[in-house]
């Protein structure tokens, strides 16, 4: 409002509103005597507007042909394959029109109005990247940049005009389809109303980005004009037809070749007096030859190598400057061909043949190999599979290191063969294969495998030992009191190779009581394959002094029999003898051999604890503790009365007492006796030393 209109309200004096979803505009009328007229909208009627989508990424250009040399015109190089048309970006949403304003009354001229702001420019987008510039082939087309946002539109400024009546409510402006029509006003002399804010411009949306734009490739050289013929006086003579050059070869797309120079045109025949003279003879063709279009891989070569020399870090493809093309011998489009594609190596595959049983003298190894090629346009030049053997690298046949074509073929790119020889009775060493592969840029590769018959392995002995006598506890068959010697041995021979290849033949049996080996029977003929052993007794009565037996078994087969050898196994059985301690409670004391030999609790020497209790139960009164004289009691305490020191009470006496086979062994016999029984079991603790 202001001095001359204080009845209005102007746009400029409303706070500002950001265009934001859901905010509400407010406009007012005065209506006279301090009433007024409200209207509301939402800026997301009056300003709807949606970006412009993304527009399509440009598609690549496809690559242009090879181009021809400079001399003979080649075949036509293959047009590139078109690139992907890019897809095309979302069209934005047209925002909706904003309300018209309600017309205020008309009246006097009001002063002029604000100017609206002036939306803000969006900045302006980043230009796309320049395509490189290719050799032969089109480069990328280069990215455009996106596009600035567009800014939004500022409010436009109210017009004050003379006091008109009031306006209709104007319809609604839709998207399309047309707004209703308001209800005319009355005419009067009130200011006029303020127009509605227009509604914002919707965002102009991100331009898609297109390809980078490839560098164009050389153009030919154009042949020379030839020389035009000289032309006749008189009648016109015929025209001189030179006979023109021969045309090139057509060349592939890119590098254009040179054009040819032209022939020379014929000289123009004389005109005639009168009467039309003859025909003046036809020129010559001009003496130059037709240039030769651009030529295809086959027509003139380079004759020397060429040096790259290129500043800025730039390269001739994989040429960086310094290099040396080999381009000595070579047509333009091989030299172009050279520097955008690498030799890449082939990949090759060859099989590990199967397991080789030893002494199988009969080879049959089957192998597959297979190649493919990874050099762009190349084709097989070599494929040779090699066989060598020896022990150590470098692998060849015996002593010399030579590797021997087994098989070489280009006709397919994978194959099946199987290496077939006789080999040697024992042979071990390993047989080695390569496959190489090489194309016609020069890559290689190689695959290897091999293969070394199984190793011999040496025959397996178990055996098996039991005492030909009974044997009472503690004893067992490999555990039992001195003297007790006479065993049986039983057990396996096992052929642990094939036994078609290498057969079992014999074996014999040995023991060893010490200090050395001793045959045990005759040697026993098995074979070809795994063979249980014969049971065999031994009964010495010379070993009763022996505090063990060892057992073992001499193997032939014919592998050693080839060596004039045989196979000794390890000890393959065991019988250990020790003297006996007996001790318990007793009805009297023992005095002799057999009165020893008779008490119920006895253990061996090395089996029985130190210290060891003596339980002396609730029957007896008297407790004895007989043990070799090697051995002595050096302790003996009743943890069963207040831990007493009763050692003094065993009483020794020394004789010998016979071991199993009844020889006489020299023991100390510790006697305790008490007055009486005691009423509840007592634990003599015994320690010996």
């Amino acid at each position: 409002m202001s001095v001359d209109f204080p009845n209005l309200i102007f746009p400029h004096e409303l706070t500002q509103v950001v265009p934001i979803s859901a905010d509400l505009i407010f406009l007012e009328r005065n209506n006279g005597g301090g009433s007024y007229s409200s209207y509301s909208t939402t800026l997301s009627a009056l300003s709807a507007a949606g970006f412009i989508g993304l527009d399509g990424t440009s598609g690549y250009s496809g690559y242009s042909g090879i181009p021809g040399s400079a001399v003979a015109s080649g075949y036509s190089g293959y047009s590139g394959s078109s690139g992907y048309s890019g897809t095309s970006g979302y069209s934005g949403v047209v925002g909706s029109s904003g309300y018209s304003g309600v017309s205020g009354y008309s009246g006097v001229d009001g002063s002029s109005g604000f100017s609206g702001y002036s939306g803000v420019v969006g900045s302006s987008g980043y230009s796309g990247a320049s395509g490189y510039s290719g050799i032969g082939t089109s480069g990328y087309s280069g990215a455009s940049g996106y596009s600035g946002v567009i800014g939004s539109s500022g409010y436009s400024g109210y017009s004050g005009t003379g006091t008109s009546g009031y306006s209709g409510v104007s319809g609604y402006s839709g998207d399309g389809t047309s707004g209703y029509s308001g209800t005319s006003g009355y005419s009067g002399a009130g200011a006029s109303g303020y127009s509605g804010v227009s509604g914002y411009s919707g965002a102009s949306g991100y331009s898609g980005i297109s390809g980078y734009t490839g560098e164009s490739g050389y153009s030919g050289i154009s042949g020379y004009s030839g020389i035009s013929g000289y032309s006749g006086s008189g009648v016109s003579g015929y025209s001189g037809a030179g006979t023109s050059g021969y045309s090139g070869y057509s060349g592939a797309s890119g590098y254009y070749g040179q054009d040819g120079a032209s022939g020379y045109s014929g000289i123009s025949g004389y005109s005639g007096i009168g009467t039309s003279g003859y025909s003046g003879t036809s020129g010559y063709s001009g003496a130059g030859d037709s240039g030769y279009s651009g030529y295809s891989g086959g027509g003139a070569v380079y004759a020397n190598d060429l040096l790259v020399s290129l500043t800025g870090g730039r390269t001739f493809g994989r040429y960086i400057t310094g290099s040396i093309i080999p381009a000595t011998g070579k047509t333009a489009a091989e030299v172009i061909q050279l520097a955008i594609a690498e030799p890449i190596a082939p990949s090759v595959s060859l099989s590990t043949p199967a397991a080789i049983t030893f002494n199988n003298t009969t080879i049959s190894n089957a192998l597959t190999f297979s190649y493919i090629l990874s050099s762009v346009g190349a084709t097989v030049t070599t494929a040779i599979l090699e066989w060598a053997r020896a022990s150590t690298p470098p692998y060849g046949t015996g002593g010399a290191s030579t590797w021997v074509t087994l098989f070489s073929a280009t006709s397919a790119t994978s194959f099946s063969i199987t290496h077939t020889l006789t080999d040697q009775n024992w042979a071990t060493n390993t047989f080695y294969y390569r496959y190489t592969v090489t194309d016609s840029v020069g890559a290689s590769a190689q695959a290897t495998s091999q293969r070394a018959p199984t190793a011999y392995s040496n025959p397996g002995v178990s055996l098996t030992v039991a005492a030909i006598s009974a044997t009472a506890s503690p004893e067992t068959s490999s555990s039992r009191e001195k003297g007790n010697t006479a065993t049986t041995v039983t057990g396996t021979i096992t052929q642990n190779n094939n036994s078609t290849y290498v057969a079992l033949s014999a074996y014999k049996l040995q023991y060893n009581a010490g200090p050395s080996w001793v045959d045990l029977g005759n040697t026993v003929l098995i074979g070809p394959g795994t063979t249980s052993v014969t049971s065999t007794r031994l009964v010495n009565d010379s070993l009763s002094a022996a505090t063990s037996i060892a057992f073992r078994a001499i193997v032939y087969d014919a592998y050693y029999n080839s060596l004039n050898s045989s196979y000794t196994s390890g000890t393959a059985a065991t019988v250990s003898l020790y003297n006996m301690i007996w001790y318990g409670p007793v009805a009297a004391e023992p005095t002799t051999s057999a009165d020893v030999r008779a008490m119920n609790t006895r253990q061996f020497i090395q089996a029985l604890s130190n210290p060891f209790n003596l339980i002396t139960g609730t029957t007896y009164q008297t407790f004895t503790v007989a043990m070799p004289a090697t051995v002595s009691i050096t302790n003996v305490i009743d943890l069963d009365a207040l831990n007493a020191d009763i050692t003094a009470s065993y009483i020794n006496s020394t004789f010998n007492v016979n071991d199993y086979a009844g020889t006489a062994v020299s023991y100390n016999v510790y006697t305790m006796s008490n007055a009486s029984v005691y009423s509840s079991s007592h634990r003599h603790q015994v320690t010996r030393a």
